[in-house]
């Protein structure tokens, strides 16, 4: 889908209170024509910024001078995630987060399913100390009704504009599991509480707050043409992203920053008419905004209690302890993997224990080792469970576990000291594992173990559904949380030595599945050996290229001269280490082609391309040419973005077509 900011026309607002129930009602102000703005931001797990390799971003303190500073008309609404996720959220179960909103104030929340990861009774509460509304259209409590009793969508009116708005929440999975809460189809839902909506408040404009992928979201809009706008949570930590759906400027998804780092503003115009124009602005968290002083107080009070409770060491450790940038602990082992699930192991002498990566949040350094490190590392406080299993519902287990690395699932499995396993990337889903072995020895689907993992996986989460017929040795009410098992056993060792030994191997790249785009040229290519991967389990097709690396590549595998390369084809003169462009791209390819076929290459006045417009006049005719000849793709939406970077899938595809000429 293709992305288009649009500029912001400033507009105003005045807050109104939001009641309770089903339904929200409207207590009108004045209505006359006029303008409104709609902020939302999400992914509030941090009170104080965030700060790490991406910068600085966040803070309640800041997003509050910001949403001060938006004067007039206005509607503040939170996408979900207040409580658990991190080692503050998990300590804190959510209050300080609620606590600060309410002093912002912000207007409406949806519902995460970070915010039931201490219980549904714990949401309740937070539910209770909010002075915002929490709105709700498929969360269902166990007597049927929404769950806590919130309202299924809430309606504003101001400077005439009547604006409803519905929430979604996904992936009740992923969380603490009880029969308190359900999660009710999200389109279904949505179709029913929008019709609901239409016939008891008939508004002028229908907002979503999902929790769920843009994907999903797209589908969503296209399910139930009533909603205009989706606020969404984040897809990425360090950029924010607006979809204009149909690319009328009239149906939007909006995507804020992670970790709060920044709000997106929806500007709602009333004209005469009747009719409703959109315009959005993304306001950026960062340290170029001054903090709130009162609730920058308020942060530092709570990231002193943080600080105090957690500054005790426990354990030393000879190495650091890498979650990963990448999130490796959800695809390959890492060290801190082996770590947490020998923790398990250990304390209840099983056969086997399993922590899922997703389960796993931080990275811990080398030396002292201290509670905040363990929490951190583990913030949600899971139930370690123990079960008898058979070795059929391991296997079971281990193939979910790699059905999604892809996605870099939160699933899957790293294992205890004397188990490991393979698995092969290029294998359909359900096949892909080739190799178990318990103690030294090779997995007997009829042998029965016994297996710590948690509650959460044990009652089905993440779609571990094969343990129905397993026998329960150490039950939820008896059981120790993941953070206790791995204090206990960082304190019993005293001296941390986890390392990578073996227990995990990958076949093929995680990230490129075998139905993806250019499977078969990167994995051809990685066999010549003439591209490898990042790691020694990931490819990175999306990662761009330096003009260097591609001149290495092109070289390797047609036998061509670096220097030839580089100066016939376009590149004379160009700092190797910076980024390729597919511009520059063309050129090269434009050049072996010549060279290899002794051909000149047919073209004609104009690219096939929507964007050809943007194509520079000296690089038009290679892009026509090479894409007649099959051997250049554009990108979605039948665009060729000349001066975007390209990719290491767009070049293996390109370096494998050249091979084949």
């Amino acid at each position: 889908m293709k992305k288009k900011l649009i500029p912001v026309i400033l507009l105003s607002s005045i807050l109104l209170a939001m009641p309770q129930g089903s339904g929200g009602t409207v207590s009108a102000e004045t209505l006359t024509a006029g303008n409104v703005s709609f902020l939302y931001f999400n992914d509030g797990h941090e009170i104080n910024p965030v700060v790490d390799k991406l910068g600085t971003r966040g803070g309640v303190a800041r997003i509050k001078t910001l949403i001060d500073s938006v004067k007039g008309d206005k509607i503040v609404a939170f996408g979900g995630d207040l409580g658990g996720g991190t080692l503050f959220g998990g300590v804190f179960k959510g209050f300080p987060m609620v606590e600060a909103f309410n002093r912002i104030p912000i207007d409406l929340a949806n519902f995460g399913q970070h915010d039931f990861d201490a219980g549904t009774a714990n949401t309740l509460e937070l539910v209770k100390a909010s002075k915002f509304a929490w709105v709700s259209s498929n969360l269902i409590g166990k007597d049927g009704k929404p769950f806590g009793n919130v309202p299924q969508y809430q309606v504003y009116e101001k400077q005439g504009i009547r604006i409803g708005v519905i929430s979604l929440t996904t992936a009740m999975e992923t969380t603490i599991q009880d029969e308190n809460v359900k999660q009710s189809d999200v389109i279904e839902s949505a179709k029913a509480t929008v019709e609901k909506l239409k016939k008891e408040q008939k508004p002028d404009l229908i907002v979503a707050l999902t929790q769920e992928s843009v994907q999903d979201d797209k589908l969503l809009l296209q399910a139930v043409p009533d909603i205009r706008v989706i606020f969404t949570e984040e897809e990425a930590e360090e950029k924010s992203f607006v979809y204009d759906f149909d690319g009328s400027g009239k149906r939007y998804i909006f995507s804020p920053q992670g970790n709060m780092g920044s709000i997106i503003r929806l500007n709602i115009s009333k004209a005469a008419d009747g009719q409703l124009t959109l315009t959005n602005e993304i306001l950026k968290v960062d340290e170029a905004v001054k903090e709130d002083d009162q609730l920058a107080g308020l942060a530092k009070e709570y990231q002193s209690k943080l600080d105090q409770e957690l500054s005790k060491t426990i354990a030393n450790s000879e190495s650091d302890l890498i979650y990963g940038d990448n999130h490796e602990s959800r695809f390959k082992e890492t060290a801190i993997g082996n770590l947490i699930a020998d923790a398990y192991r250990d304390y209840y002498k099983t056969d086997i224990a399993v922590a899922n990566g997703g389960g796993i949040r931080a990275s811990s350094t080398k030396g002292n080792f201290t509670l905040k490190d363990a929490k951190s590392i583990l913030p949600f406080g899971n139930k370690i469970v123990v079960a008898e299993v058979t070795g059929d519902m391991v296997a079971a287990a281990l193939e979910t576990s790699v059905s999604a690395v892809d996605k870099l699932a939160g699933g899957f499995l790293q294992v205890s000291s004397g188990t490991s396993y393979t698995y092969d990337t290029t294998k359909p889903i359900g096949q892909r594992i080739e190799k178990i072995t318990i103690n030294g020895q090779p997995l007997n689907k009829q042998q029965n173990y016994k297996l710590a993992l948690s509650n959460y996986m044990y009652t089905g989460g993440d779609k571990y559904t094969m343990f129905g017929n397993a026998k329960t040795v150490v039950g939820a009410n008896e059981a120790l949380t993941d953070v206790e098992l791995l204090v206990a056993y960082a304190k019993k060792s005293g001296t941390i030595r986890a390392k990578e030994e073996g227990r995990i191997n990958v076949k093929g790249f995680t990230d490129i599945p075998s139905d993806y785009w250019a499977a078969q040229d990167i994995y051809r290519l990685s066999n010549k050996g003439i591209i490898r991967g990042v790691d020694d389990a990931r490819f990175a097709p999306n990662q761009m290229v330096t003009r260097g690396e591609v001149i290495d590549f092109l070289a390797k595998a047609l036998v061509l001269d670096q220097k030839a390369l580089e100066n016939e084809g376009g590149l004379k003169g160009l700092e190797p280490k910076n980024p390729l462009t597919r511009e520059e791209m063309v050129l090269m390819m434009k050049w072996i082609y010549e060279t290899k076929t002794g051909k000149q290459l047919a073209s004609t006045e104009e690219s096939p391309f929507a964007d050809d417009a943007q194509i520079a006049i000296g690089v038009k005719a290679a892009v026509s040419g090479l894409a007649k000849q099959g051997l250049l793709n554009g990108r979605p939406g039948n665009l060729f973005a000349p001066k975007d970077t390209a990719t290491r899938a767009e070049i293996a595809h390109v370096i494998w077509s050249l091979l084949s000429l």
